[in-house]
């Protein structure tokens, strides 16, 4: 039923079920990491719900995301968005379904707003959440949805995926860094951040070797400030259980985001990690 969607078999099979017996609910919450599938997901659930095709033209569905000019989805998107049409009765579909995107950036306000359709919904809405973090919800937000929580999809589904969509085969260290999210995988490497990111491991691997002058002459081949790299850096390190070693990138972040010497500042982290190893 949802063979668009790679992986994450328990939570199609509990959603293929929901569509075959009729019992879907007025609410979920899809919560997980981000880039997960949990939205690509939703939207293939949607149009179950809806029994349509497409849902761009569909007028019974609404997408809804943080502006780009807002930090937060605020109350009144809310309300424009589901709160003054939720009681107009569909005009195609027996449904109406609402997803909302990154719904941990609800603020206070909109979660109010929003609360008082979970709590009196008509027969006709679904609401589906989606989240990578839940934290920030209130309590009485979380007691009224249907949570079905995401894992990232394996290592063998996500090197599959890329070998058949980029015809390029990733680094098992790159797989294990991507952790199961197909968004982070399809940014790396649209962005070509993987070759970098094999230079970071040329440079790691020498660095075990406490070889810093070797390490010195391949540091004009990379840029530490660029997407990433030093998160990286700090993964293998943590892979590798050089924990004590990781509190250095760390230093490292801080310092360049205060316009510290970028020179200075990438020689220290690299000369502590090699007395550190």
């Amino acid at each position: 039923m949802f063979e668009n969607v790679i992986g994450h078999t328990n939570q199609k099979q509990i959603l293929e079920t929901m569509i075959n017996k009729k019992n879907i609910s007025h609410a979920y919450l899809f919560s997980g990491n981000k880039g997960i599938g949990k939205c690509t997901l939703a939207k293939e659930f949607a149009k179950k719900i809806l029994n349509v095709d497409n849902l761009q033209a569909c007028p019974d569905f609404k997408y809804i995301s943080k502006r780009e000019d807002k930090k937060d989805i605020i109350v009144e998107q809310i309300r424009k968005d589901i709160i003054d049409n939720v009681y107009q009765a569909p005009a195609a579909c027996e449904k109406k379904v609402y997803i909302i995107d990154d719904a941990e950036t609800l603020n206070t306000a909109a979660q109010n707003a929003l609360l008082k359709t979970l709590e009196e919904p008509p027969n006709y809405i679904v609401i589906i959440l989606i989240s990578s973090n839940i934290s920030g919800f209130l309590s009485t937000i979380i007691s009224r949805v249907n949570n079905i929580s995401f894992d990232g999809i394996t290592k063998e589904e996500l090197n599959s995926y890329i070998i058949n969509k980029f015809n390029i085969t990733l680094d098992d260290d790159i797989l294990s860094y991507i952790d199961g999210s197909i968004g982070t995988a399809i940014y790396i490497i649209t962005n070509k951040l993987h070759d970098k990111f094999l230079k970071i491991k040329e440079i790691y691997n020498i660095l075990k070797t406490k070889d810093f002058v070797k390490v010195e002459s391949m540091l004009e081949n990379v840029n530490f400030t660029e997407d990433n790299m030093l998160d990286y850096l700090e993964f293998l390190l943590f892979n590798d259980y050089y924990y004590n070693c990781v509190k250095y990138v760390e230093r490292a972040k801080k310092r360049l985001k205060s316009n510290g010497n970028y020179d200075i500042v990438i020689d220290t982290m690299l000369l502590k990690i090699i007395d550190s190893m």
